[in-house]
């Protein structure tokens, strides 16, 4: 009876687990898509302050360090959908990296780039976010991880038939905005198509 009773239970306690995986990193994922999506907005509603008082200013912020927690969470959670997906490990685990490098990024705008806008004179503050090839370098490790992570998570889900096409675009489209640099727009869509591949992505095939 008692082996009876835990074959029963076991199917039970493994959906219960996968529903809290794809819950956690479906409600973590919209979370840093909305949170990027209000950073891209500020970029016209404050359009009228200068790059410094929009830094600092609290919206902005909070924006930024939402978006810094959010995609940690995801970081952490993404990889555990390789038990309750036909998504494989690695390719979850390389996407994982990506959103890491994007909670580092949001969380240091959130944080270190306010900090120089607050403390720096504007034509200081804005001589210092130029465009050069050092920035470019350092951006480099970031932009190339989220591109390999979320397009081979696009691939692999499409050619396995795991995800909806819509996800695959959504996460083909960012690790192209990831080439870009600043986290926003790969926050954004990145957000969206993990959601969407998180809530929608198909079980193992039963042996």
């Amino acid at each position: 009876m008692s082996t009876l009773t835990t074959s029963a239970t076991a199917p039970a306690t493994l959906d219960r687990a996968g529903s809290g995986v794809r819950t956690a990193v479906t409600a973590a994922a919209l979370i840093g898509a909305l949170s990027s999506a209000g950073y891209i907005s500020g970029l016209f509603l404050l359009s009228a302050m200068t790059d410094a008082e929009a830094q600092r200013a609290p919206i902005t912020i909070v924006e930024c360090l939402l978006a810094g927690l959010a995609y940690a969470a995801v970081a952490v959670t993404l990889p555990g959908l390789a038990a309750v997906t036909r998504l494989p490990r690695w390719a979850l685990s390389i996407a994982a990296a990506g959103c890491a490098f994007i909670a580092v990024q949001a969380w240091g705008f959130g944080t270190l780039i306010a900090n120089l806008a607050t403390v720096l004179p504007a034509d200081t503050y804005a001589n210092a976010g130029k465009n050069t090839f050092l920035m470019q370098l350092f951006l480099l490790p970031s932009m190339l991880i989220g591109l390999a992570g979320f397009v081979s998570l696009a691939v692999v889900g499409w050619r396995r038939k795991a995800i909806p096409r819509g996800a695959s675009a959504l996460l083909i489209l960012a690790g192209l905005a990831a080439l870009l640099g600043p986290f926003p727009p790969a926050g954004l869509l990145g957000g969206l198509g993990l959601a969407w591949t998180a809530r929608s992505a198909k079980p193992p095939a039963a042996e």
